[in-house]
């Protein structure tokens, strides 16, 4: 298999902004775009000419600037303690440190962790944990109530996205999505799934979301609105 090559940082132009971008070569067949703190991160096939890139950019300049500035936008993180609140499917709860197995209980999250400094990574664990298995389920649920078939699905720790579905009928969900409300989550693993009929976001697309999310804008809206905070750690 061949391996990515290292990094390399570069500057480019778009709607006349200086926008740092790390350029990585890797086995894949397409582009890939990743919007990250620092800059643009972008993956090429190992052959992929390099002048053709900027016209990748600058079709996408739109998206890219403003990914770029919702990130820039978001809540600085907070820190995390024994105590701290947060939400589990929409509901309050508080962390709990020193647990031999983490687990969700009514009040708390309980955690593998004896310090602050282990909170992190241990509630990341945890909500992955319970992620991979609960994300998995509402994603069958709703594919079997749509009639439709995925191929693949797999957790995202994507800074900007909630979820993404490629043409081969991979479907990625954030795992930080444990946090948000079941009618929210149920509308991405919705919008992700009629990405299978339409792999774009033209009316046709939408009709189809309508059809199992009715209220998708009202959902779509929230989370731009109130998506953010559940990054903020």
């Amino acid at each position: 298999m061949a391996r990515s090559l290292p990094e390399t940082r570069h500057i480019y132009a778009l709607q006349g902004r200086d926008v740092p971008v790390w350029l990585e070569r890797s086995a894949r067949r397409s582009v890939g775009l990743q919007i990250r703190q620092e800059g643009l991160r972008v993956i090429l096939p190992q052959r992929f000419p390099l002048q053709e890139l900027d016209a990748i950019l600058r079709q996408k300049a739109g998206w890219i600037l403003g990914k770029l500035d919702a990130l820039a936008e978001r809540p600085a993180a907070t820190p995390l303690q024994a105590g701290s609140p947060l939400e589990w499917l929409g509901e309050p709860r508080s962390l709990s440190l020193g647990h031999k197995r983490a687990a969700v209980t009514a009040d708390a999250l309980q955690l593998v962790a004896e310090t602050t400094a282990d909170i992190p990574l241990a509630l990341q664990k945890l909500m992955r944990r319970e992620a991979r298995v609960f994300l998995a389920e509402r994603l069958d649920s709703w594919a079997a109530r749509l009639g439709l078939r995925y191929g693949e699905f797999k957790l995202s720790s994507a800074g900007t996205r909630w979820g993404s579905c490629t043409s081969q009928g991979t479907i990625r969900l954030n795992w930080r999505l444990m946090q948000a409300p079941l009618p929210v989550i149920d509308y991405v693993v919705i919008h992700e799934l009629c990405h299978l009929v339409e792999l774009n976001h033209s009316h046709r697309f939408w009709a189809l979301v309508a059809t199992a999310c009715p209220d998708w804008k009202h959902k779509r809206d929230w989370l731009k609105r109130e998506g953010a905070r559940y990054f903020a750690w």
